[in-house]
């Protein structure tokens, strides 16, 4: 086979990962014949298509490195988050409608609230919309959109403009980082623009964000204090006192 041609060692390099899910730079360019650089520049060209992702040496497949990413960010503050989410689960009641935007902490949100009967449920998330297939009072709705293999959620325009369709009682958002100043903000443009969306279509929004998110910035300015109703939170290093948040607020911390 010519391992010279760069389409001919991409497809091998697909069907590799569908064996063994993941692969080495070096161990490629040694099976090829080939430079490292040249090994490079072909998982460069399969992640722009989104088949693979990257990884230090080399590369997993696109659903595997989702579930790798995201499992890591999981356990970041793994307790904090899990506690977070028990805290804002109390604010549910049946009967309620909330939206609820993709994150590691809005997940083990949903998970809890799932048991809650009669709730209708707005998400961008399949991963969270799958969390209530057992609940026959659940009425869900899975918004759609420009779909995001690495991070299991739809954005975009369709999104917003589906979102714009709705209004829920609740928002429940994840934050990228919470500054006592500027409010929320989300390291992802579109995954913001989805947050800001639901804020602005729900009577009341709660932010769930673990205690080490507190006093930082992100590039995405999703929300200012004003169009936020509930800050549910950890205080790990006991200096939410010390911050200069708004006095009307409602700071729960888990």
């Amino acid at each position: 086979m010519d391992y010279s041609n760069g389409s001919e060692r991409r497809n091998i390099i697909l069907e590799k990962l569908k064996d063994s899910g993941q692969v080495f730079v070096n161990e490629l360019a040694d099976e090829f014949g080939v430079s490292q650089e040249t090994i490079r520049r072909d998982l460069n060209k399969l992640e722009e298509l989104r088949h693979i992702k990257k990884i230090h040496g080399g590369a997993v497949s696109a659903q595997f490195g989702f579930e790798l990413e995201f499992n890591q960010r999981a356990k970041l503050a793994e307790d904090d988050k899990k506690n977070i989410a028990a805290a804002a689960a109390k604010l549910i009641k049946p009967g309620d409608s909330l939206f609820i935007d993709f994150g590691t902490t809005t997940l083990e949100f949903a998970r809890i609230i799932s048991s809650i009967p009669q709730l209708t449920v707005f998400t961008n998330s399949p991963v969270i919309a799958n969390l209530f297939h057992d609940s026959s009072t659940t009425d869900l709705i899975l918004i759609g959109g420009q779909f995001g293999l690495s991070k299991m959620e739809c954005v975009g325009p369709v999104t917003l403009q589906a979102i714009s369709s709705f209004y829920a009682d609740y928002a429940v958002i994840g934050a990228g980082a919470v500054s006592p100043e500027s409010g929320i903000m989300d390291q992802d443009i579109n995954e913001a623009a989805v947050a800001r969306q639901m804020i602005k279509q729900s009577n009341n929004s709660i932010v769930l964000a673990d205690g080490h998110k507190l006093d930082s910035r992100a590039t995405s300015h999703v929300a200012h204090w004003k169009e936020i109703d509930c800050l549910v939170t950890t205080d790990p290093d006991k200096k939410i006192k010390k911050m200069n948040f708004p006095k009307d607020l409602n700071i729960i911390i888990a």
